[in-house]
C-alpha cells in the first residue's frame, strides 16, 4: 500500500470516528434530555391523578398529552378509574407492587401500531381517611419528541455520509499535497536526463524531501568517489601486475633466443623468479586488502599483549633486515602498569600490520636508525610511535598514499606496491584504533598508531 493510500485512510478514519462519535453524542443526548422532559411531564399528571376519585373532571383537564390515559388503583389493586383511551396498558401486580415500595416507578411498553414505546410514570399515594396504598398512573405517547428525534437521526446520518465524502476528497487532496515533494524526486529519478554527474533536486530543501534528498545525493557521491577509486585501483593493479609480468616474458624471451650456455640461461631464470617473486607478493598483498573487506564483527579476537606482539615484530624485522638498527624506548607509564597492557584483537592481523609499519621506516630511512616508542596514551589505549630518518612525505602526498597501490611522488627507485601502508591502517582501523602519519622534525616520517586496551587495565 502506497504512503498516500495510508495518509489518506489514516486521515479519513480520523475524522470519521470525530464526526461519528459528535453524532452519536449529540444525537444520545437528544434522546436522554427528549425522555427526561418527557417523564417530568408525566410527573406531574401523575401527581394530580389523585384527585380523579373526588371530581371526574379533573381527568379530563390534565388529558393534554398525545394518546394520554390515567389510571387508578386501590390498595389491594382494584381498579378504581380508567379514562377512555386505556385500553392498550394494564399494570401488572409486580408494577403495582414496585410502585407502592418505592413510591414513583418510571415504565415504558410496547403499544399496537406505534413505532416506539409508549412512557408511563406511575405512584403511590394515601387518601385522607382512607385505609391503605393507592397507584396512580399516567401514560401517553411523545409522538412530537420521537418524530424530532427520529428527523434528527437521518440528519446527523445524511450530513455523516456526506461529511464522510467530504473528508475522503479532502484526504486525498491533502495526501496528494504532501506528498509533492516525494513525487517530484521520484520523477527525477525516473528521468535523470543526459547529465553524468545526477542529483536530486528537491523543492524545498529544509524539509522531510530536502532532506532525504541531501542525503541521496551524499549516498551518491560517495558511490560514485568509491566508482572512481575502484576505477583507478584496478588501473593500477592492472598496471602493477602486467608489469612483472612483462619482465618476466623480456626475461625468457631473451633467454630463449640469445642465452646459448648454462650460466647465461640460469641469470635469466633467475631474474625471472626474482619478478615472481615480486608478483606473489603483489597478489598476497591484493589478498590481504581483499580478505579484510566487511570482516568487521567477524574478526577473531584474543587477548594479546603489546609488548609480546611489539618484540615479535621487531625480532621479525632484524632477521629480514640484519644490519638494521631498531631501538625500542619504553614509557615510564607502561613501565608502572600493575600488569602487562593488553588489548583484544587478532594476533596475525596486529603482527601484519606492525611489520609493514616497522618494514616501510627501514626500507626508507636509507640505514639510518629506526626508533621505536611505546607508550600510555590514556588509562585505556596506548600509543606505538615508529620514527625514521628517511626521505619523509611530500605535503601533497599526505593523505592519497592511504590508497592502495598508491606510492609517494618522492620515492624514486625504492621499491614496493603501495599496499602495506594501505593494509596496516585497515587492520588498525578494526582493531578500533587510530593510524597517522606526520613529519618527523629534522627530516623522516614518525607513525603513530594508537590503540585500545582492554577494559580494567589502568596505572598501577
Amino acid at each position: 500500500m502506497q504512503i498516500r493510500h495510508k495518509l489518506l485512510l489514516w486521515f479519513a478514519g480520523l475524522m470519521s470516528g470525530l464526526l461519528l462519535a459528535f453524532s452519536g453524542y449529540v444525537y444520545v443526548n437528544y434522546a436522554e434530555f427528549r425522555e427526561q422532559a418527557f417523564r417530568q411531564r408525566l410527573v406531574r399528571k401523575v401527581a394530580l391523578m389523585n384527585q380523579v376519585l373526588d371530581d371526574s373532571r379533573v381527568a379530563q383537564a390534565l388529558a393534554t398529552l398525545p394518546e394520554q390515559a390515567g389510571y387508578v388503583y386501590g390498595p389491594v389493586n382494584q381498579p378504581l378509574y380508567a379514562s377512555d383511551n386505556s385500553g392498550d396498558f394494564q399494570p401488572t401486580p409486580a408494577l403495582l407492587a414496585q410502585a407502592r415500595q418505592q413510591c414513583q416507578v418510571a415504565f415504558e411498553f410496547a403499544s399496537p401500531g406505534h413505532a416506539y414505546d409508549k412512557a408511563g410514570v406511575a405512584l403511590a399515594y394515601r387518601r385522607a381517611g382512607q385505609p391503605g396504598t393507592y397507584v396512580a398512573l399516567v401514560t401517553a405517547y411523545d409522538q412530537t419528541g420521537l418524530e424530532r428525534q427520529r428527523t434528527l437521526w437521518w440528519t446527523l446520518l445524511s450530513g455523516y455520509l456526506g461529511a464522510v465524502v467530504v473528508v475522503v476528497g479532502l484526504g486525498l487532496l491533502f495526501a496528494r499535497w504532501a506528498l509533492l515533494p516525494f513525487d517530484r524526486l521520484i520523477g527525477q529519478l525516473r528521468r535523470p536526463g543526459a547529465a553524468r554527474t545526477f542529483r536530486l533536486r528537491p523543492l524545498h530543501p529544509h524539509d522531510e524531501a530536502g532532506v532525504l534528498a541531501q542525503a541521496f545525493n551524499d549516498l551518491l557521491a560517495r558511490q560514485e568517489a568509491l566508482a572512481q577509486s575502484q576505477q583507478a585501483f584496478i588501473a593500477q593493479a592492472s598496471h602493477e601486475l602486467r608489469t612483472p609480468l612483462t619482465t618476466i616474458k623480456g626475461w625468457l624471451e631473451t633467454s630463449l633466443t640469445y642465452d646459448a650456455d648454462a650460466a647465461s640461461l640460469r641469470e635469466g631464470m633467475r631474474q625471472a623468479a626474482q619478478e615472481l617473486d615480486k608478483l606473489t607478493a603483489l597478489a598476497n598483498g591484493l589478498l590481504h586488502l581483499a580478505r579484510l573487506e566487511g570482516l568487521g564483527t567477524r574478526l577473531e579476537r584474543q587477548p594479546l599483549e603489546v609488548m609480546d606482539v611489539l618484540l615479535d615484530v621487531i625480532d621479525t624485522v632484524q632477521h629480514q633486515r640484519p644490519g638494521q638498527r631498531l631501538a625500542l624506548a619504553v614509557g615510564e607509564g607502561v613501565q608502572q602498569q600493575a600488569a602487562a597492557p593488553t588489548l583484544l584483537g587478532n594476533r596475525h592481523l596486529l603482527r601484519t600490520a606492525l611489520t609493514n609499519l616497522v618494514d616501510n621506516a627501514c626500507k626508507y630511512s636509507g640505514g639510518q636508525p629506526v626508533a621505536l616508542g611505546l607508550e600510555m596514551h590514556t588509562d585505556q589505549a596506548i600509543r606505538l610511535t615508529i620514527a625514521d630518518q628517511g626521505i619523509g612525505i611530500v605535503p601533497a602526498d599526505a593523505e592519497r598514499i592511504y590508497q592502495p597501490l598508491t606510492r609517494g611522488s618522492n620515492v624514486q627507485h625504492i621499491s614496493g606496491f603501495g599496499i602495506g601502508l594501505t593494509l596496516a591502517r585497515e587492520i588498525v582501523q578494526l582493531h578500533q584504533g587510530q593510524l597517522w602519519l606526520r613529519p618527523r622534525p629534522g627530516g623522516g616520517t614518525v607513525a603513530e598508531v594508537e590503540l585500545p586496551l582492554v577494559p580494567g587495565v589502568g596505572p598501577f
